[in-house]
């Protein structure tokens, strides 16, 4: 028995040295208790029985036979029972080790114990708090679904970025940005501006949070500001530093578009207005009393006064039009009419270069949806291009036809079937390089020749933006020495309308 009591020590020992080791029994099983270890805490168990019954026989009050049958009988009976308390337990046990083994949303159910009350209670609080700890889990998952989804959903790029620069998260505009998959490659190979990589250097060695803006190298050629954050402390992922992109190209460009405008605008009403200034003083010193200079600067000063009237016009036109540039009209309008009219009143300007004016429009040809007043600036501008700019003794072609389909620059929603209205000029044409920049406030190719022949410099942008609110297009082809085709495109639909306009 004294051989069984040092067993059962070192199978404690064993017990405590591997805890939760053993490898847990099938769902819904019991765990049976392992035979040495029961062995062991039986031993433990009748450990003071024993020394009484080896006193007593060494006191003779005992003889060794009876001793040993009884310490058999008790060793038998008690190891049956601690058997069954020990199975409890090693189900309690390989039940706990299933719980953090697993980790699932929906713990299993506690297994039934018969004869530990305590392995009971400590099943029952282990399966409670793993239902509680899953419960916490399932809205922590969600929770951070939800949050990565509407990080998604923003149009600013968003970058996570740890030590030595490495991106740790991106957004899925910041993927876009990057145009790969950003995660784990360098911020350098992303955002290749000194000042953004100094700037998060700097935020990283525990300074202040960032804002700055930059300008993106090609091809992009795109500006953003960019605020640099540090996170209260490091993430789990190794992340520091908080990156926000915001794009405000067409912010700036239209703020250099403003200066430029009010600086060409200032000029275009500087210059005539200059030019009355100095007539005036000169009427009314040297030249008072000489009639033929007072006739001749007075012909001068009304033609100045004319381009001013010209230009103020112009821009208001302009403005009207940009007011209401996002809201489509609601008439219709007769095309052919229009031409018509606009021909006609154009006779004069023709005469005077020996030009022809000849249209090509079909009888047949419908309305458009559109103002009628605005489509006639468009064409009164064009025609009067093509005859300022024309070579004189030469024809000016207008072409009107329907075609099934408008060009790729035209909105997406009304490239159907529309009316190609082409004005068709045989003057100097226009370099290559020129066209794009065509339909820009107070651009000029030959800006001499253009102030001479009475020019604004906003015919092509007020007919820009008029076809613009119409949903159509302008498009411009030109060649040096032979002329220019300026056409525009109308859909025949109204934009979001059942058919095509009558």
């Amino acid at each position: 028995m004294t051989a069984a009591m040092a067993g059962g020590a070192a199978a404690v020992e064993d017990e405590m040295a591997e805890g939760f080791d053993t490898p847990a029994p099938p769902p819904g099983r019991r765990a049976p208790a392992p035979f040495a270890r029961v062995i062991g805490l039986t031993a433990l168990v009748c450990a003071p029985t024993a020394v009484a019954f080896i006193v007593m026989v060494l006191a003779g009050q005992l003889r060794v036979v009876p001793a040993m049958l009884w310490g058999v009988l008790i060793f038998a009976a008690t190891a049956f029972l601690v058997r069954l308390f020990a199975t409890d337990f090693y189900t309690a046990v390989s039940y706990i080790r299933r719980l953090v083994a697993e980790a699932t949303p929906s713990p299993p159910a506690a297994p039934r114990l018969h004869w530990s009350e305590p392995a009971r209670d400590v099943t029952a609080a282990a399966g409670q708090l793993a239902r509680h700890w899953a419960g916490r889990w399932q809205k922590a998952e969600a929770s951070a679904r939800s949050t990565e989804a509407v990080l998604d959903s923003l149009p600013q790029p968003l970058f996570m970025v740890g030590a030595d620069r490495r991106i740790t998260w991106a957004n899925d505009a910041a993927r876009r940005f990057a145009g790969r998959e950003a995660r784990d490659t360098n911020l350098a190979t992303v955002l290749r501006a000194p000042d953004v990589l100094e700037a998060v250097g700097e935020v990283m060695a525990g300074g202040a949070g960032r804002q700055l803006q930059f300008t993106q190298s090609a091809p992009s050629g795109r500006t953003f500001t960019l605020v640099v954050e540090p996170l209260p402390a490091p993430a789990a992922d190794g992340s520091r530093v908080l990156l926000v992109l915001n794009d405000i190209t067409t912010l700036v460009r239209m703020e250099e578009m403003r200066a430029d405008f009010v600086a060409n605008a200032s000029h275009e009403l500087r210059t005539p207005l200059a030019s009355l200034l100095g007539f005036i003083e000169t009427l009314r010193g040297p030249a008072r009393d000489d009639t033929e200079a007072r006739d001749r600067f007075l012909v001068i000063m009304q033609d100045q006064a004319e381009r001013m009237r010209r230009l103020i016009e112009d821009l208001l036109s302009l403005s009207r039009i940009e007011l209401h540039e996002h809201t489509p009209p609601t008439g219709t309008a007769d095309v052919r009419e229009i031409l018509t009219r606009t021909v006609e009143g154009l006779e004069p300007q023709a005469h005077k270069k020996a030009m022809t004016v000849r249209l090509h429009v079909p009888d047949t040809i419908p309305a458009v949806p559109g103002e009628r007043d605005e489509l006639a600036q468009v064409f009164q501008n064009l025609l009067a291009n093509a005859l300022k700019y024309g070579r004189e003794d030469t024809t000016v072609d207008v072409t009107a036809v329907v075609v099934p389909r408008g060009p790729a620059n035209m909105p997406a929603t009304s490239r159907g079937p529309c009316l190609r209205v082409s004005v068709r000029d045989r003057g100097e044409g226009i370099a290559k390089e020129h066209l794009p920049r065509l339909t820009e406030r107070f651009y000029r190719v030959d800006t001499a020749r253009s102030r001479k022949l009475g020019g604004t410099g906003l015919g092509l942008a007020i007919v820009k933006h008029i076809v613009a609110r119409h949903r159509g297009a302008l498009t411009i082809d030109s060649t040096v020495g032979e002329g220019s085709t300026f056409t525009v495109h109308l859909p025949l639909q109204a934009p979001g309308g059942p058919g095509t306009a009558s």
